[in-house]
This record gives C-alpha cells, sequence and structure tokens, in this order.
C-alpha cells in the first residue's frame, strides 16, 4: 500500500516512516519534540494528534508500557498503525477521533502532542491549520490536559512565537500547572508562512524574527507541564 519509506534520527533511534502526502510527516517540531521525551520504564502514554505516529513511536521505543494514539484522520490512523508494525512498536493503540474523544475517563503518566498551529485568515488543511490566530487546537490540548493527566503525570507540548508563546505559559500557570522549557529551536518561514507574514505581523501574540540572511523565522519551545499538587 505504501511505497516509500524514510528513517528519522532520534538519539541513538532510527524510525523508520511509510510517507503518505495525505498525512503530515515529521518536521523540525516534531524532532524537536521526540529528543525531549523522556519516561521511565512502564509509563503511560497518550499521543495527540498523532499523524503518522512518529511520536508514539519513539515513546514506545523509549520504554513506554503503552500508548494510546489518537487522530481525527482515518489516513492518519491507518499510517500510524502500519508504522507500529513497521517498528514493531506492538504496544501502541491507535484510535480515530478528536483529539480526548477516544480516551474518555482514560488517564496518562504523560500526554504529548504537537498540534496544528499555522494561523491563517482562511481555512487550511486540518493537520496544519490552528484557526485564524493559530491557538485553537493547541488551546484544546492543554485544557483538557488536567483530566487525562495522572497524580504527578505531565505534558510535553510545543508552541510557537507567531501564536504566543507567553500565552501559552500563562494559560499553563491559569490551568494549576507548573511547567519549564525543554527544547527550542528556530524555523525559518515555509513558502505558506512567507504567503501569511503580512496577517501573522497583524495578530496580537505573534514575533516574528529575522535570521543573518534577512530570512522571517518563527521560534518554537518545548514546555513539560506537571500538575500542582
Amino acid at each position: 500500500m505504501y511505497k516509500k519509506i524514510i528513517t528519522v534520527k532520534v538519539g541513538n533511534l532510527a524510525i523508520k516512516l511509510y510517507e503518505d502526502k495525505r498525512v503530515y510527516r515529521p518536521l523540525s517540531v516534531s524532532k524537536l519534540m521526540a529528543n525531549c521525551i523522556t519516561l521511565r520504564g512502564g509509563e503511560r502514554v497518550l499521543d495527540l494528534g498523532t499523524g503518522s505516529g512518529f511520536l508514539a513511536i519513539v515513546a514506545s521505543k523509549l520504554g513506554a508500557g503503552s500508548c494510546v494514539a489518537t487522530d481525527i484522520s482515518s489516513d492518519a490512523v491507518a499510517i500510524a498503525k502500519a508504522n507500529a508494525e513497521l517498528n514493531a512498536a506492538y504496544n501502541i493503540d491507535v484510535r480515530q477521533g478528536s483529539l480526548y474523544e477516544p480516551v474518555e475517563n482514560e488517564r496518562f503518566d504523560l500526554i504529548i502532542s504537537n498540534p496544528p498551529m499555522t494561523p491563517s485568515p482562511r481555512r487550511l488543511k486540518p493537520e496544519t491549520y490552528g484557526g485564524p490566530d493559530g491557538r485553537s487546537v493547541l488551546d484544546a490540548v492543554l485544557k483538557g490536559a488536567k483530566e487525562h493527566l495522572k497524580p504527578g503525570g505531565r505534558l510535553l507540548i510545543p508552541t510557537i512565537s507567531i501564536i504566543g508563546i507567553d500565552v501559552t505559559a500563562k494559560m499553563l500557570a491559569q490551568l494549576g500547572m507548573t511547567y519549564r522549557c525543554v527544547g527550542y529551536t528556530v524555523v525559518p518561514f515555509s513558502k505558506l508562512l512567507k504567503n501569511l507574514e503580512d496577517y501573522i505581523a497583524k495578530l496580537p501574540n505573534a514575533s516574528i524574527i529575522y535570521d543573518r540572511h534577512i530570512r522571517p523565522c518563527w521560534t518554537a519551545v518545548v514546555f513539560e507541564a506537571r500538575l500542582l499538587p
């Protein structure tokens, strides 16, 4: 069914993935997040919006006892299942549904998610579109985390400067979570974001930086957040 296989390296791991143009493939933030995953053996992990299944597979290989991976896309669910099998990650349970819907009343030691965060005045592909301000999916992940974390559980979540890194930090605090930055990167604008640059520059919480080649760039941080006791 899938013809092309790519390999993504994470530390000492080499994750093999089938490619499907209909499913978001791991790019800079996914790779950054993968390098931020730490696990004590046997922990239960939830990967929201799993896409190719990449982060769930990394968690499995790093010692997760079990992992539930959710995605609203049937194409993503199919390829995530295939990729889990390709990597012999047999403890991954892939379920179709929007964010937390497939795991109602379930709790986890670690929740990981790389939600779509591209802001745009018009709708884009679901795997990239984060609403007019880029925060719609991210905020839903943040708000639902408390109900699905075990005591002492952690949320590993990225946020990017074009949608307001400080807004995410404030929301985590308001939700009763402590947080620390465990990863950071700078990424040049894609062609899509260059076309949206004027719109993004007018967003109240957006921040754009420029590299030495005067290219517009966004910064990304990965927060590890915990519930306050």
